[in-house]
C-alpha cells in the first residue's frame, strides 16, 4: 500500500484569539498537482509555512512520505523532503546560477568542493530536467522566470518529495507562466508531489489535479478539478455566488474622444508600426497581445518611460508635445498605474497617506512646505473612493494586503485628477475578492467619466473589463472586439497569435 507524499489531518494554528488554522486536512499522492485557494487572510501562508517548518502548529499531525512530521525549522523540512518556494525568491544575487543551484551541498569527493564540481553538479541537475540555464551568470542578472526556475532546479536536485510553490507565476507574463507551468507538471511526472498556491483560476484549471479551498481558516472544498468549475470555486473562496466575476459594460454612449494616438511607430524593440487607437470618455480599451507584441510599451510611453516613439498623441483634443518624462505624462494629463506596484509603484516604508498624496505633492505644498492637514484631507478622500482597508492612514503600505496596496497604487494616480487612466496589469498578484473590488472600481470612474487604456495579460481580465478590446500582434493592431465577453477569449487568442 502506497503513503501518501503529504499527509494534513485536523491542523490549527492561533495567535491569541486569532484563529487562523482551524481543523485543516487534506492528502496530496506523489505525482499530483494539487491547488491551495483562498483569499489573502484566509490560511494558505500560514499552511505553508507549517508545512515546510517556518513556523508550528497548535493541533492535528503532519505525515510526509507515511513517517509523521514536526519540523521545527526550514531545513529540518528540506532533509525531510520537502521544500518550499516563496513568491518572495531567496537567493544570493551576486553568486552564479550553478553556485545557487549547489548552495548546501558538497558537490566533489569527501565533501570538498570546487567551481569545477559545482559547474558539473549544477549542469547533470539541469540536464535532469532539461532545463536551459545560464550557469556562469550570477543570479541577478538572469530574468526572472529563469530564478524561479533554479527555485524549481534546486528542490528537484535535493531529491524532495513535496515541493509547495506560492504564488510563482504572480510576477510573470503568460508566456514565461506557461513555460514554468510545463516544467512543474514535468516535476510531478516524476513522482514529486506539488501544492501550487495561486491566484490565477485559469492555471490552477489547466494544471492541477485536485483543489483545496480555504476561507477563514476553514478547509471548504477539496475535490478533483475536473469536479468543479472556476465558478464554483470562486464562490468558495467567497462564501457567495460567483455571479459577480464580471462587471457591467459601459451604459453611456459619450462621444468626446479623451485619447487618440495616431500613426505610433518605434524601430527599436518591441516595435510598433502604424498604431492609432482612440479612447472616449467614460470607456474602458483594452490592448491584449503575447510578450512582445507592443501593448506594454504603449502603457509605458504614455506613462513617460520611452522618448523613442514617432507619431502624435491627442488628450482631450490637445496635442501632447511632450510624453519622454513621466512627469510629462502627468502635465498632458494622463495617469500611469505600472505593472510592478513594489518596484515601479510604491514606497512600501511610507505610510498610506504619503503613498496616496505622493503623485500630487505640488498642489498640497506652500513655500516648499507639505500642507499636513490637506495632504490627510486628500489622503481620506482617495482612500475611501478606492475602498482602501488598513487600520489607519498612518499604517505602512508594505503591511497592507496585495489588493490594497494596488488599492493605493490606484487612488495615488487618481489624486492628479487626470483624464486618462492607463493601467497596466491593475490586478496582477491579488486575491479573487480583491480582483472584483479593483474590477469594480474601475468600471465606477469609467462610468464617471474617466477614460482608461487597459493593458493585461490576463486575457480573461481582458474580455471582462474592457468595452472595446485592441488585439496587437508584432507591433501592429490587428484585431477589434466590440463588447467582448467569456466567449471572446478564443477570438482574442487566435489574432493574438496565441494558443486557443
Amino acid at each position: 500500500m502506497s503513503h501518501s507524499a503529504l499527509a494534513v489531518a485536523d491542523v490549527g494554528k492561533s495567535y491569541g484569539r486569532n484563529r487562523v488554522l482551524d481543523g485543516v486536512s487534506f492528502e496530496v499522492v506523489p505525482g499530483e498537482t494539487a491547488a491551495l485557494l483562498g483569499e489573502n487572510g484566509a490560511g494558505k501562508s500560514t499552511l505553508a509555512k507549517i508545512i515546510a517548518g517556518s513556523i508550528g502548529h497548535d493541533e492535528g499531525t503532519l505525515t510526509v512520505a507515511g513517517e509523521p512530521a514536526r519540523f521545527s525549522n526550514p531545513r529540518d523540512a528540506l532533509e525531510h523532503g520537502v521544500a518550499f518556494i516563496p513568491q518572495e525568491l531567496v537567493y544570493v544575487p551576486r553568486l552564479t546560477v550553478a553556485e545557487n543551484i549547489c548552495l548546501g551541498r558538497s558537490t566533489g569527493r569527501f565533501g570538498l568542493t570546487s567551481p569545477t564540481s559545482i559547474l558539473r553538479q549544477a549542469r547533470r541537475d539541469a540536464n535532469a530536467l532539461g532545463f536551459d540555464l545560464p550557469l556562469n551568470r550570477t543570479m541577478d542578472s538572469i530574468p526572472l522566470v529563469q530564478q524561479q526556475l533554479v527555485e524549481v532546479l534546486k528542490a528537484f536536485a535535493r531529491n524532495s518529495k513535496v515541493v509547495l510553490l506560492d504564488e510563482p507565476t504572480a510576477a510573470l507574463e503568460a508566456e514565461d507562466s506557461d513555460h514554468l507551468l510545463a516544467l512543474i507538471r514535468q516535476l510531478a511526472g516524476r513522482g514529486v508531489a506539488v501544492v501550487y498556491i495561486s491566484h490565477r483560476i485559469d492555471e490552477v484549471f489547466r494544471s492541477c489535479d485536485t483543489v483545496h479551498v480555504l476561507r477563514g481558516g476553514r478547509l471548504v472544498q477539496s475535490q478533483p478539478i475536473a469536479e468543479t468549475t472556476p465558478r464554483e470555486v470562486i464562490a468558495s473562496m467567497l462564501g457567495r455566488p460567483a455571479d459577480e466575476v464580471t462587471v457591467a459594460k459601459r451604459q453611456s454612449a459619450d462621444t468626446e474622444v479623451a485619447l487618440m494616438l495616431s500613426d505610433w511607430n518605434r524601430s527599436e524593440a518591441p516595435a510598433l508600426t502604424g498604431v492609432s487607437l482612440s479612447v472616449q470618455k467614460g470607456e474602458i480599451v483594452g490592448l491584449y497581445g503575447v510578450r512582445g507584441a507592443g501593448a506594454e510599451t504603449i502603457a509605458e510611453t504614455l506613462g513617460g518611460l520611452h522618448a523613442e516613439i514617432d507619431g502624435n498623441t491627442q488628450v482631450l483634443g490637445r496635442p501632447v508635445g511632450d510624453l519622454s518624462t513621466p512627469i510629462g505624462s502627468r502635465r498632458a494629463g494622463i495617469s500611469y498605474v505600472p505593472a510592478d506596484r513594489k518596484s515601479q509603484g510604491l514606497v512600501l516604508q511610507n505610510p498610506i497617506v504619503h503613498a496616496l498624496s505622493l503623485p500630487s505633492l505640488s498642489n498640497l505644498t506652500r513655500l516648499g512646505w507639505i500642507r499636513a492637514a490637506a495632504e490627510r484631507r486628500s489622503a481620506r478622500r482617495l482612500a475611501d473612493r478606492v475602498r482602501v482597508k488598513s487600520q489607519s492612514l498612518n499604517q505602512k503600505v508594505g503591511e497592507l494586503s496585495g489588493g490594497n496596496q494596488q488599492k493605493v497604487l490606484v487612488g495615488s494616480r487618481l489624486a492628479t485628477d487626470s483624464s486618462v487612466l492607463v493601467l497596466q496589469e491593475p490586478t496582477r498578484g491579488v486575491d479573487v475578492g480583491a480582483r472584483l473590488e479593483i474590477h469594480r472600481l474601475l468600471r465606477e470612474l469609467a462610468d464617471a467619466g474617466m477614460a482608461e487604456l487597459l493593458v493585461t495579460s490576463d486575457i480573461e481580465e481582458a474580455v471582462i473589463l474592457s468595452d472595446r478590446l485592441l488585439i496587437l500582434r508584432q507591433g501592429r493592431i490587428v484585431h477589434e472586439i466590440v463588447n467582448p465577453s467569456l466567449g471572446s477569449q478564443a477570438e482574442a487568442l487566435h489574432f493574438a497569435g496565441g494558443t486557443v
